[in-house]
């Protein structure tokens, strides 16, 4: 046995040596951002199916992550087994994992045996920004090296600190797919959405790419991103821009797409895999799941449901809440957010330089901007913190405008902060 990789589901897979046995990214539990993201096809039983492990890394705060309704029964079952993240250097996930009750453990690097684990967070142009954050992890044992990219966007320093510890793994489990609210949230012709959704499905093969072809494993492992849409969200399916893993199969000769479900493996010593999936889900499976899942409610109808759309005070929230983007703001260029609320739009510019804040019947003029229609329950969840942006804007949950149809990070990043 060299380092085996068991695959369960999306970024989920155990990592075992002749020392230790590691879970990454456990995510099982249907209806994560703000009920929109389940799970197809569902792994009944994923604990009996991962059996006892010596640690949990998880890898960055996203809910197809770090899935704590998960993990508090599985570590309470298996109190010997220690959680792990990232040393990064603004951690969010330190901050909510000690607010839902845990203590993980901080760490660069972890010797066990003959077993070394190296946890490598994204970096980014500034340290601390706050939307740098994802790791990546390395095992290696005997020669052999298994690295797991999840979620990490293309980094130069990064890549070089992998190669350094790995200069070619056995195994690199890498993402090859977006799960964001593009295409389907900014556009409403169902022509347009089609093509969009192919190129995006390209950018993210280009992206596999990449970092393919830097880290130079011997073997590949396409995962993460695995999730469909559901309650009002499933007309959306068709047009996320989500590749199956198989298709990642096509154009990459070294690429195995293990079956689901916990009992395939790709073992470094042999790299043979155990079982492999080949063709992509069926339609009628597919159909069955989002059928079954259609009706379920979302988790504003369900816990602000009963509130009187007049009882929200919403106008009172906002300029409090913009005065707390400003100040967490790194935009330095123009860009307004225009709200929909009650027949008015909340406006404000996130140009950290240029203060403005108004309520208007209008936006005209106000270039560049994002428009943004959600429900207004949902929208007083998210000035109040019972929900969060970032959430909401991977979950699928607002619709969006953009005038001109430009895309803007620092920008973006301001309306994570637009709460009170």
């Amino acid at each position: 046995m060299g380092i085996r990789v068991t695959y369960l589901y999306s970024a989920c897979v155990v990592i075992e040596t002749a020392d230790l046995r590691v879970l990454c990214d456990p995510w099982f539990t249907d209806g994560i951002y703000d009920g929109s993201w389940y799970q197809f096809p569902k792994l009944e039983d994923p604990a009996a199916r991962i059996g006892r492990v010596d640690y949990v890394y998880v890898s960055h705060i996203h809910p197809d992550h770090y899935d704590p309704a998960f993990l508090r029964p599985f570590l309470a079952a298996q109190p010997e087994a220690e959680l792990l993240i990232a040393d990064f250097p603004a951690n969010h996930l330190l901050k909510k994992m000690a607010a839902d009750g845990f203590a993980p453990r901080v760490t660069t690097e972890l010797v066990k045996g003959e077993t070394s684990l190296h946890l490598l967070p994204n970096g980014s142009e500034d340290a601390g920004d706050p939307l740098d954050i994802d790791s990546a992890l390395v095992v290696r044992r005997d020669g052999h090296a298994v690295v797991n990219m999840n979620d990490n966007p293309f980094n130069e320093e990064q890549v070089a600190a992998i190669r350094a510890l790995a200069p070619q793994p056995d195994i690199a489990l890498l993402g090859y797919t977006g799960a964001g609210p593009y295409p389907q949230t900014y556009h409403d012709d169902p022509e347009t959405l089609e093509r969009l959704a192919a190129e995006k499905k390209e950018q993210f093969f280009g992206r596999y790419r990449r970092m393919r072809d830097a880290l130079r494993p011997r073997r590949t492992v396409p995962f993460a991103g695995k999730y469909v849409l559901g309650g009002d969200l499933v007309h959306l399916n068709r047009y996320r821009g989500v590749a199956d893993a198989v298709e990642v199969a096509r154009f990459d000769p070294d690429a195995i797409v293990l079956e689901d479900g916990g009992e395939a493996f790709l073992d470094t010593a042999d790299l043979q895999p155990s079982a492999v999936r080949t063709e992509p889900y069926g339609d009628a499976e597919l159909q069955a799941r989002l059928d079954a899942i259609r009706a379920l409610p979302m988790d504003h109808q369900r816990y602000l449901g009963g509130i009187p759309l007049e009882a929200l005070p919403v106008l009172r929230l906002a300029p409090k809440a913009y005065r707390t983007a400003i100040e967490r703001s790194t935009c330095t260029v123009d860009h307004y957010f225009c709200i929909a609320y009650d027949g008015r739009w909340i406006c404000f510019n996130g140009n950290r330089s240029e203060r403005f804040y108004e309520v208007r019947t209008e936006v005209e003029g106000l270039e560049p901007r994002s428009e943004l229609r959600l429900d207004p329950r949902y929208l007083f969840g998210l000035l109040t913190c019972v929900f969060h942006w970032n959430n909401a804007e991977v979950g699928s949950q607002y619709e969006v405008r953009r005038v001109p149809d430009h895309f803007d990070r620092r920008a973006q990043g301001v309306l994570n902060f637009f709460h009170v």
